[in-house]
C-alpha cells in the first residue's frame, strides 16, 4: 500500500490544530465563566480612591446615607480658608455632570499641616432639601469630580480652586 505524503501532512497539521483550537476553546470557556461570575469585574479589582493635587491630602472619604464626607489635610505650606467642597457625577442627580452636592459656602479654615472634615449634603440645584440625591447607576464604584474652593489665609481676595477625584462605592 503506498501512502501519500501530502496526505499524511495534512492530518498531522489538522490534528495539531484541533489540539490547540481545543485548549483554546477551554481557555476562552473558563475566561468567559470568571467574566460571568465577577471575580474579573473591574469594580471588584478597582479600589477605591480619593486624589487630591500635591497641596491638599484627602485622607478618608465616604459616600454613604445622604451624603459625602470628605477628610482632607492641608500640605500646601501656607494656612487656607476653604469656602466651598463640591462634587458632580452621574450617580448623583439626574445624571448631568452639573447636579451634585456641595457644603454649600463655608468659612473653614485649615492651618498648615492640619486636617479638617467636610461633609457634602445640599444639592447645587438650590433650595433643595438638604441631602445629596444619589441614584443607582449600576456599577459597584462610582466616580466623582470633587471641587474645592479656597482662599489663602495671608491674601483672601483672590480664590483658588483645586480639583479631585473620588472613586468610591456608596454604603448604605
Amino acid at each position: 500500500m503506498k501512502v501519500n505524503l501530502g496526505q499524511k501532512s495534512g492530518q498531522a497539521a489538522m490534528e495539531f490544530l484541533m489540539t490547540y483550537g481545543w485548549a483554546i476553546l477551554v481557555v476562552l470557556v473558563v475566561i468567559g465563566a470568571l467574566a460571568y461570575f465577577g471575580v474579573l469585574s473591574p469594580s471588584t479589582l478597582l479600589p477605591e480612591k480619593c486624589t487630591f493635587p500635591v497641596s491638599l491630602s484627602c485622607t478618608d472619604h465616604s459616600v454613604g446615607g445622604t451624603s459625602i464626607t470628605l477628610i482632607l489635610q492641608n500640605g500646601a505650606g501656607r494656612d487656607m480658608t476653604v469656602t466651598r467642597v463640591s462634587a458632580a457625577s452621574e450617580a448623583l442627580g439626574t445624571g448631568n455632570l452639573g447636579i451634585g452636592c456641595s457644603t454649600g459656602t463655608i468659612t473653614t479654615t485649615i492651618r498648615n499641616g492640619a486636617s479638617a472634615t467636610f461633609t457634602l449634603n445640599t444639592l447645587d440645584s438650590g433650595g433643595a432639601p438638604p441631602n445629596c440625591a444619589f441614584r443607582d447607576t449600576g456599577r459597584d464604584k462610582n466616580r466623582y469630580n470633587v471641587t474645592l474652593s479656597y482662599n489663602w489665609l495671608d491674601s483672601p481676595t483672590i480664590t483658588h480652586q483645586l480639583s479631585g477625584e473620588m472613586l468610591a462605592r456608596r454604603t448604605s
